[in-house]
């Protein structure tokens, strides 16, 4: 009789375990499911995406003002070979994209980024056939990178953003990449100076995540995001 019930309580226990265990994993994959809703809803419902969409916001035209000054080394795979783009923010709040391009002309030697980008330009002024030096060690080696300029009125904020996009579309489209959001796993095409910091060293650097955020709410009352800002680099991709 000790020997039924003895058997009879473990059966029990192991079945509670073992249900235990299937609420705990499908209690996570729900879980996961309606973050990645969350995440997902508002990226397509971004109000800086929108704005630029209803307000029929254009990008300007690359504009190639190559310095020769500039060093030129190649990628990791060879020359013409980066992996994806990296998009910068300066943290500068009272520069202008002319005395941002002068002063890294300047300074070269500590860094350099191959464009810079703001509300009404887009200048290419380092050979994007070559590496430049903006993210430290690997991601040198790897990427495109440009910087914004910080933007101080909701329609420039607006008009950069664009900019930015469709500068990484083209880019992209130029090396023959296909758009990937490396800012949430760090495996992709589509980088932060912030991802890249995080998830391959080199730099401490978490911008431009802070300058997206600060005037998302400043002028749209609604952080901007990464995620945000892919989805705009996907709908320029898609119209190149």
């Amino acid at each position: 009789m000790k020997l039924d019930e003895n058997f009879q309580n473990n059966s029990k226990v192991a079945t509670n375990g073992m249900l235990k265990k299937v609420f705990l994993t499908v209690f996570t994959v729900v879980i996961s499911i309606l973050m990645m809703g969350a995440v997902n809803s508002q990226a397509s419902s971004s109000k800086v995406n929108n704005y630029i969409a209803s307000h029929n916001i254009k990008h300007n035209s690359v504009s190639k003002q190559i310095w020769s000054g500039f060093p030129r080394n190649k990628y990791r795979h060879g020359k013409n070979k980066p992996e994806g783009v990296v998009v910068h923010e300066t943290g500068n709040s009272s520069s202008n994209i002319w005395g941002e391009i002068a002063y890294m002309k300047k300074n070269y030697r500590n860094a350099f980024v191959h464009t810079f980008v703001d509300s009404g330009h887009i200048i290419n002024i380092a050979s994007t056939k070559y590496l430049c030096w903006g993210v430290g060690y690997p991601g040198n080696a790897r990427f495109v990178q440009f910087e914004q300029v910080q933007m101080h009125h909701k329609k420039s904020f607006a008009e950069e953003v664009e900019n930015a996009a469709y500068y990484t579309a083209y880019i992209l489209k130029e090396y023959h990449l296909k758009p990937n959001d490396a800012c949430y796993d760090g495996k992709g095409t589509v980088w932060s100076h912030r991802a890249v910091a995080h998830y391959l060293g080199g730099s401490d650097h978490t911008d431009p995540n802070g300058y997206y955020k600060n005037r998302g709410k400043k002028y749209f009352h609604q952080s901007y995001t990464m995620s945000q800002f892919y989805k705009l680099v996907l709908t320029n991709y898609g119209n190149l």
